[in-house]
């Protein structure tokens, strides 16, 4: 471990695939974490790709970004020497390497490298439905995982059940995500004038969105559902709601900013994830409504994290995977039942600021840094 000198502040090196203002959940968990430890004195840098010819450095917020240029996409995994080179030759300064995985390019660079200081890998999600790329990553994330010093996972859930992570329990610390509040945007938008179901999520096979079109056939006919977000399976959930006499019932909203999002979860009812696998490892945006005090209808993913954070009968219901009946079932009898909407809104948000706020993530990040580094004694909130 490199020599520290008490007039130099800790230095933190986040390595990922992309970095703000590129959106996603991984992306939010990435930008909380590193401007975290900036605002407790951390020197802080991440490394990632973005949309540029050489490799661009940046500061935004305290945070030192470098963002390398993208060679190759391959099933989502950006390649790129610029990225590799660079974090050769960062990580021989900085006092942790904090990893965001999948990314199977920061694996074999972690793996390669001479890294003097500790390194986290932050475990998001196993590598589902890759192909030939899945098994070649499997030894480099054997590899990436056995050099790790800490191994961050964001539900116990999901630690217990990934195969990669079941040799490596002893290193394995709990963390769950944790969004920034919204309390203090809450600014009075006008609550819809028909009964609003919400969805947001790239439009992939894995977030299920077709299962909710499906649902919303049996949905009350003044019932609107908006799904927000792009993505490659557009046409198909667009001819699917043609269709089924959908079109004007349920709404493919497109990507929309900041401003306009937080809108739509001030109007809703009721918040939608129906996703239908593991590859859902957490549900990032279901912290955004629970911090809007929304009730959820979840899919009840074995192995995913998305059951634990929507408590179910608690902040939600949890319904199986994959079945649009029971999907529509639970929508509707929570638009139907106004107090039992306003008492899971509220255990939401309760839910949420005991467990999700993204100061207590960083808090837990930092503390783990500290006992990595030797500067505290035991352990991290689990």
């Amino acid at each position: 471990m490199p020599a520290k000198s008490p007039a130099r502040p800790p230095k933190v090196l986040h390595l990922g695939k992309y970095y703000h203002p590129d959106s996603g959940g991984i992306e939010t968990v990435t930008k909380d974490a590193a401007l975290g430890a900036a605002r407790a004195g951390w020197e802080a840098c991440v490394l990632c790709f973005g949309k540029v010819a050489e490799l661009r450095e940046e500061r935004c917020s305290d945070v030192r970004i470098l963002r390398a240029p993208i060679w190759r996409l391959v099933a989502s995994q950006p390649f790129g020497w610029q990225y590799f080179r660079r974090f050769m030759r960062e990580a021989r300064t900085v006092d942790i390497v904090h990893v965001h995985v999948p990314n199977m390019l920061a694996a074999l660079a972690l793996v390669l490298a001479r890294i003097p200081g500790r390194v986290v890998v932050h475990w998001h999600s196993d590598v589902v439905g890759k192909g030939w790329l899945g098994r070649l990553s499997r030894p480099l994330e054997w590899l990436m995982l056995r050099r790790a010093d800490a191994i961050l996972a964001t539900s116990r859930a999901y630690a217990d059940t990934s195969t990669a992570l079941r040799r490596f329990q002893e290193k394995v610390c709990i963390v769950p995500i944790g969004i920034d509040d919204v309390a203090d945007d809450e600014a009075g938008v006008p609550a819809s004038a028909t009964p609003l179901v919400l969805a947001v999520g790239r439009l992939v096979p894995y977030k299920g969105f077709d299962v909710l079109v499906d649902a919303a056939r049996e949905l009350p006919p003044d019932c609107r559902v908006v799904i927000v977000g792009g993505g490659e399976l557009r046409p198909e959930l667009e001819a699917r709601i043609q269709s089924s006499g959908l079109a004007g019932r349920v709404v493919l909203a497109g990507r929309l900013d900041d401003a306009d999002l937080r809108a739509l979860f001030q109007q809703a009812d009721v918040f939608c994830l129906p996703s239908v696998s593991r590859a859902e490892a957490f549900g990032v945006v279901l912290l955004e409504a629970m911090a809007h005090a929304l009730p959820i209808v979840a899919s009840d993913i074995a192995g995913s994290g998305v059951p634990w954070v929507n408590s179910h009968l608690q902040t939600g219901v949890n319904v199986p995977v994959g079945d649009a009946a029971a999907l529509a079932a639970a929508l509707r009898q929570l638009l139907a039942d106004p107090a039992r909407r306003a008492a899971m809104g509220r255990q939401a948000r309760l839910r949420f600021e005991a467990e999700f706020t993204a100061d207590l993530a960083t808090r837990r990040i930092l503390a783990l840094y500290a006992r990595l580094l030797g500067h505290a004694p035991a352990g991290v909130e689990t």
